[in-house]
């Protein structure tokens, strides 16, 4: 199946209304939340200034190290191994993402003034020394330093502006009205064919497995086969391996699932079939079989919730356009990037992005 796994790999997992994946820029070593409970020894790491990856927009470079990246992934469990490399591309898509973002709140030139981030420099250090910790000493041990670690708080600062300024009572009257679905807690019944696509799959793969999906499509539609029986036949989900004829039972549109197929499968109606709909797993088809229609929300009750989810659909639209017209390099996965022998902490949450296998 490819059920959304638990929490975000950009930081703050968005189901609707917490943040999105992309909705801040990730907590990179030296920024004050790693200073309160530090992830320690990046920069001694083997390799930790190899570059994976460069991302120019208006006129401004930032690297990817693996430092970066490592640094990034290590708040969550490690993915199986059949689903490291999509979970490499995501996580590395995601920090490009931040960067973009970043260099268009720089373009913006909101100006950040010095005593805001003094402010939070000093209580950053007030409460490690709470805890018998040292500021410099953890920067230092993380490969960081003040100058960086002020940089990064003049950038939250300088969101946290920004979508101030944005997040006006008519902008999210309107944000509420255009996500109905998704606030009110409306459900669907959907069941799926999915016809997988590896990560690096070229354009001619791409082609040729679209192609398949809707010549099953028109089977469907024709009348020869009925949905449950094709999926039962054609779906490359493992769930399907039981006979379940592709059901995925009630949903929300909630971040259960991947962006794409959520948004997919609530814009169809009772009995109807998309045609073929791209997510990071490869194609799928999806049959809506029941509709139940939830409560809309009261404005003034929900404000903080559609604030937070208003925000990081912004942020996502802003990256999506900037992506347009940047330059995102990156480099194939490290082979030594996950230890053979490291396993998932138990109890612990897994990354949201990477769709998970039953």
């Amino acid at each position: 199946m490819f059920r959304m796994i638990a929490t975000g790999l950009a930081g703050l997992a968005m189901a609707g209304a917490s943040a999105t994946a992309m909705a801040q820029a990730p907590a990179t070593k030296g920024a004050p939340e790693a200073a309160a409970a530090p992830n320690q020894g990046f920069a001694a790491m083997p390799g930790a200034k190899d570059v994976l990856g460069t991302v120019t927009s208006r006129g401004q470079t930032n690297n990817i190290t693996k430092a970066d990246l490592v640094s990034f992934l290590s708040r969550y469990p490690v993915p199986p191994a059949d689903e490291r490399e999509l979970a490499y591309n995501q996580a590395m898509e995601m920090i490009a993402g931040a960067h973009l973002f970043q260099h268009y709140l720089m373009s913006q030139r909101i100006q950040v003034p010095d005593s805001k981030v003094d402010a939070e420099v000093e209580n950053a250090r007030a409460q490690l020394k709470k805890q018998g910790q040292d500021l410099d000493t953890i920067l230092q041990q993380n490969g960081s330093s003040e100058k960086e670690m002020r940089k990064e708080i003049a950038d939250r600062v300088r969101m946290d502006e920004f979508m101030q300024a944005k997040a006006t009572d008519a902008a999210l009257r309107r944000f509420l009205n255009e996500n109905r679905d998704k606030f009110s807690g409306t459900q669907v019944r959907a069941s799926h064919i999915l016809l997988k696509l590896e990560p690096t799959a070229s354009r001619e793969q791409k082609e040729k497995v679209k192609k398949k999906i809707e010549e099953i499509r028109k089977e469907i539609i024709d009348g020869k086969i009925p949905f449950a029986a094709a999926a039962n036949k054609y779906s490359e989900d493992p769930a399907n391996a039981s006979g379940s004829g592709g059901d995925l039972d009630y949903f929300r549109n909630d971040g259960s699932f991947v962006e794409e197929f959520t948004d997919a499968a609530f814009k169809l109606k009772k009995g109807e079939i998309s045609g073929p709909v791209k997510t990071p797993l490869g194609y799928h088809l999806i049959f809506v079989t029941d509709r139940i229609e939830g409560k809309f929300p009261d404005f003034e009750a929900n404000k903080a919730y559609l604030t937070q989810a208003f925000r990081a659909e912004l942020q996502k639209e802003i990256v999506n356009e900037e992506r347009k017209s940047a330059k995102i390099e990156i480099k194939p996965m490290p082979r030594d990037l996950y230890p053979a022998t490291e396993q998932p902490a138990a109890g612990a949450a897994a990354p949201a992005t990477a769709p998970a296998k039953p």
